[in-house]
């Protein structure tokens, strides 16, 4: 199924303000704490002043998920006004909030929990905390957890746990960790090779350029091929753009797999293609990306598509206009 491609937006002022309206739908949304979570995330990455109370707000809420999406987005932007707010969460009942809470103060300056960090990537019980606690560490762009992250990769008995390790070493630049992922981009089975692909996108080289091209070409699944598509948006091409639009308002999903029905199926195609436009950065997807807001059913697509449209519009002048020819 194909996108309308001459659907056009309106002014950048009005576009903003209605997709700023989504999202804020979205973060108070009584019913779906993934998508408050998701919502925190998307204003992390594309609000501006506004984005500090609202993630405040979300340290508050009841659901953890979305307690670690706020105090994460707080230490990304650095609010240090809000440690005071951020202290209590290092003493969350759950593992994880505790683990973004670390992250957080350690951006703002304080270094008082590193023997809990560790802790909980060694050792906490719930193999969800391990994971967080091995993403958030990848996250301080700091090559002295190494070490660290290196023992969780080779060492821990859950598969996703070595995995978010991996990725984490590989955004510092470790070797072994990208030699790994290029493998998995042609060879990982299920959604080890998107995730490969999407790590790569923090990669550069001419290497991993040119297998991020082979696989937006090639990768047997759209899946896969959207990963491409949105990894090479990141390194500043916009070779998956054509894809990436028409793939907006897929609707071919696989029927009778029963883990994976119709509708999760097409919910995550289209959020990929969407967060796929919005790092290639092109204004002309501005049309669709509205025009799938305002009308797919389902609001984390609706979500997705709101965020890539304040990704676009919140790109410098200069950075914009590379994408404004067809």
């Amino acid at each position: 199924a194909g996108c309308a491609t001459g659907v056009r937006a309106p002014g950048d002022g009005v576009l903003r303000e209605k997709t700023n309206q989504y999202i804020l739908l979205a973060v108070r949304d009584p019913d779906d704490p993934s998508l408050r979570a998701q919502a925190m995330e998307a204003i992390a990455t594309t609000f501006e002043a506004e984005a500090a109370p609202l993630l405040r707000e979300g340290l508050r809420d009841a659901h953890p998920a979305v307690r670690f999406a706020a105090c994460m987005g707080l230490g990304q932007r650095v609010h240090s006004d809000a440690m005071s707010a951020i202290q209590p969460l290092a003493q969350d009942p759950d593992g994880s909030v505790r683990v973004a809470a670390y992250f957080a103060l350690e951006r703002m300056g304080d270094y008082s929990h590193r023997v809990a960090w560790r802790d909980a990537l060694l050792s906490a019980p719930a193999p969800e905390v391990r994971r967080n606690a091995a993403l958030a560490l990848g996250q301080l762009h700091d090559k002295r957890v190494i070490p660290l992250l290196n023992r969780a990769r080779s060492q821990d008995s859950d598969d996703g746990v070595r995995l978010q390790a991996l990725e984490a070493l590989a955004f510092l630049g470790d070797e072994y960790a990208i030699q790994r992922f290029l493998v998995d981009a042609f060879g990982g089975l299920g959604f080890k090779q998107p995730f490969a692909i999407l790590t790569l996108g923090h990669v550069r080289g001419d290497r991993v350029l040119s297998a991020l091209r082979t696989r937006l070409r090639n990768a047997p699944y759209l899946e896969a091929r959207l990963a491409a598509a949105r990894s090479l948006g990141m390194q500043g091409y916009d070779d998956g753009y054509a894809l990436a639009l028409r793939s907006l308002t897929w609707d071919r999903p696989e029927r009778g797999l029963p883990d994976d029905p119709p509708h999760t199926q097409i919910m995550r195609v289209r959020s990929m293609a969407a967060m796929a436009l919005g790092d290639i950065g092109r204004r002309e997807a501005l049309g669709p990306l509205d025009h799938v807001m305002e009308t797919d059913e389902d609001p984390r697509v609706q979500l997705a598509a709101a965020t890539a449209i304040l990704t676009i519009l919140n790109r410098s002048p200069a950075d914009a206009a590379w994408g404004d020819d067809p």
